[in-house]
């Protein structure tokens, strides 16, 4: 009688069960169960390297020992830790953690520390933090509190937050009202900023090789603009991520400057605007030439009846030397028209009809339009004048396309079609759809295919056409893979 196979499992060589292993969405709690399948799996699991990646929720039975079991397990590999502070907090758990993390600090190369509420848990935030100066290996640091509070600054306690780990390079702060004093910085992401001039240039004249600043939900700095304020200098900066507060700040009764007007950044390379409240972009990049910009992501953009909405547009589209555009949920047929829309004149006046498809074609007119009502000022208001002999991003060379909205499919089709020097296109899984499905031709005239429960009787048929694959035909396709600096 012949013998079972072998598993192929167990008898795959460790190094191979280990990157097996390492791919896989694995815990301590998994690293445990894994350990008592067998010898071998055994062996393999106690891999130091596997138990360097710590991420212990507090939920569970006893999180303590498990972060002590993955410290110890880990031996001497550089080890990351990601630390959820449960609400209502539990503080002699929470204090048992942060002396197990402080005992092996020294080996920690990436911390983060989230939680609902910061007010719950200061002293031991403030206490790790205070150890963390002694991390040699430190690369990371991120804090992120859902509950911000707007009295609390990580300044406080005064002179004891001075942090000189040696090779920090990357700070990310949410919820958090200010800026921890770190120097040498190469990635910093602060939300909700609030900062006086002289402490955001101290902190950028301390990281003299900052490459990569993210400012989500922006506010106005506290000096008032009758005080002159020289140019903040940034020559090391390649990428900037912003998104601003809502509602965007008023200055009319406390005029403020706007930090995002004083930045000098020549070098720029990636500029990511995110969310509907941005002010007059004009204005605040005016003394900016962009001039080695390439690439250009607008997440969640809208046209509203800001008097300044329009010419935010123009400035962007004056950007000519980029050559990948990201559009995400954003007004893409607007910002970039192809050759017919710039030809025809916006229609003024006249009442919308009420009756429109899911993918927001009004079936009276044949025109696509967008979910979101705009206001009437914008409604009739028309694009900028575009000139026949500047193109709108002549070095374009990439798109990519995340919206629910099938008429920018058809869209960007028809920019395909003018633009042959495009070489690639990227599409999230809902602008795929549509590309397979939403789309028809009828009378030789490709468009939107209405939804079928808004489809008559009688009505003429639209055949469906896969311009997925016709792109494909032209250009590479490629899934979004990029989910940007702002989470708008």
């Amino acid at each position: 009688m012949d013998s079972p196979p072998e598993d192929i499992f167990t008898s795959l060589p460790s190094e191979l069960l280990a990157q097996i292993f390492k791919h896989a969405t694995i815990t301590s709690s998994t690293l445990i169960t894994y350990s008592a399948v067998s010898r071998h799996w055994r062996s393999t699991a106690l891999t130091p390297d596997l138990w360097a990646s710590i991420n212990v929720p507090f939920s569970c039975r006893n999180p303590a020992a498990l972060i002590q079991a993955s410290l110890e397990r880990s031996k001497s590999c550089l080890f990351d830790i990601t630390l959820a502070l449960p609400d209502p907090a539990h503080m002699p758990v929470v204090t048992s953690v942060m002396l197990l993390v402080v005992e092996h600090v020294h080996r920690l190369r990436r911390l983060a520390i989230s939680a609902t509420s910061f007010s719950s848990t200061p002293e031991e935030v403030f206490g790790l933090l205070q150890n963390a100066q002694r991390a040699p290996q430190l690369v990371d640091l991120e804090l992120s509190f859902m509950d911000r509070n707007p009295h609390l600054s990580m300044g406080i306690p005064q002179g004891k937050l001075l942090m000189q780990a040696p090779l920090l390079s990357s700070l990310r702060l949410h919820g958090v009202t200010s800026p921890v004093p770190f120097v040498g910085l190469r990635s910093l992401d602060i939300q909700g900023l609030r900062t006086t001039y002289a402490d955001f240039r101290d902190m950028v004249t301390a990281s003299p090789l900052l490459t990569v600043l993210t400012l989500p939900q922006l506010r106005l700095m506290f000096d008032l603009q009758s005080t002159a304020l020289s140019p903040i200098d940034i020559p090391s900066l390649k990428t900037l991520a912003l998104s601003f507060c809502k509602p965007h700040p008023s200055n009319e009764l406390f005029p403020c400057h706007d930090l995002v007007s004083l930045l000098s950044v020549p070098n720029l390379e990636y500029l990511e605007i995110g969310g509907a409240n941005a002010p007059d972009l004009a204005k605040s990049f005016q003394d900016n030439g962009f001039t080695k910009l390439r690439t250009l992501r607008l997440s969640n953009a809208s046209i509203t009846d800001r008097p300044f909405e329009a010419e935010n547009f123009e400035f962007l589209r004056s950007l000519t030397m980029v050559e990948e555009l990201e559009l995400i949920h954003s007004h893409a047929e607007y910002l970039l028209p192809t050759v017919e829309k710039q030809k025809e004149r916006l229609k003024v006046g006249g009442r919308r009809p009420r009756t429109r498809s899911i993918n927001s074609r009004d079936l009276h007119s044949g025109l696509s339009y967008y979910v979101r009502p705009v206001p009437l000022a914008a409604s009739r208001k028309s694009p900028p004048e575009l000139s026949s002999s500047t193109p709108i991003y002549p070095n374009l060379r990439s798109i990519s396309l995340d919206t629910f909205i099938a008429g920018e499919t058809l869209w960007l089709y028809h920019i395909v079609l003018e633009r042959p020097q495009l070489q690639l296109v990227k599409l999230s899984p809902m602008a795929e759809r549509h590309m397979t499905t939403s789309l028809g031709i009828m009378d030789g005239v490709l468009q939107t295919k209405p939804h079928s429960h808004l489809q008559k009787l009688g009505d003429p048929e639209i055949a469906s056409v896969n311009v997925g694959k016709l792109l494909r035909e032209r250009v590479t396709v490629q899934e979004i893979d990029n989910d940007g600096f702002i989470s708008v």
